[in-house]
């Protein structure tokens, strides 16, 4: 049930204006995060500057991620990271397996943090955009980081029944969101405080040494 509302939530932002990327051909991972509350589970936040590291690679589905990115003939993956943060060695080793072994060649631009703001790049067509970092222009990151305006948002909609405030382990739900397909990459799964860590980002060189 929490992977359909979420992607059901996530259909509508694409579908009403709300996905407004700075670049074409862009997207990003955005966290649903539930908690329980009487025995009913509530949408209570949404992340965008999440973490994927060991407990997100586990069961993440890179192979519908790959899927995505054939179907719509996209040849070159070009992820916008953070100078600070950003996936782990263990997140983007799987992800780099998967996009070699499929003719797709992964890049890097490291964005400087915020406020600066995500360059808009001159693209063809065949590339497609995975955004790691901030977007101001984005009216889901900024829901994001600002609780009062998802609060708002959700209060306002159909699925206002299933905000609460509340506090405690989080369920997660990841929706990767764009403009062509919105897919359900990671289903449920628990996000205790135990999980957030500083995240290990590995150099191009690096990766790129450790999958041939």
């Amino acid at each position: 049930m929490l992977e359909s509302i979420s992607l059901e939530i996530a259909n509508y932002w694409t579908s009403n204006g709300f996905l407004t990327e700075t670049n074409k051909n862009c997207g990003t991972l955005v966290a649903f995060d539930w908690r329980e509350k009487d025995e009913e589970y509530y949408l209570t936040e949404i992340n965008t500057n999440i973490d994927l590291g060991e407990l997100e690679s586990k069961n993440f589905k890179y192979d519908d991620f790959i899927k995505f990115l054939k179907n719509y003939n996209f040849k070159i993956l070009l992820g916008l990271v953070n100078v600070v943060g950003g996936p782990d060695r263990e997140w983007l080793y799987r992800l780099n397996l998967l996009t070699k072994g499929n003719n797709i060649d992964y890049e890097e631009f490291v964005v400087d943090t915020y406020p600066t703001p995500v360059p808009e790049f001159d693209i063809p067509d065949n590339v497609f955009i995975l955004r790691y970092s901030y977007d101001e222009y984005s009216a889901i990151d900024r829901m994001a980081a600002n609780q009062y305006e998802f609060k708002t948002f959700i209060k306002k909609s159909k699925w206002k029944k299933y905000y609460k405030e509340s506090h405690g382990e989080k369920n997660r739900v990841i929706v990767f969101c764009n403009d062509k397909e919105n897919l359900v990459l990671h289903e449920e799964f628990i996000k205790g405080a135990q999980w957030v860590s500083a995240p290990k980002p590995m150099l191009r060189n690096e990766l790129n040494e450790n999958i041939k």
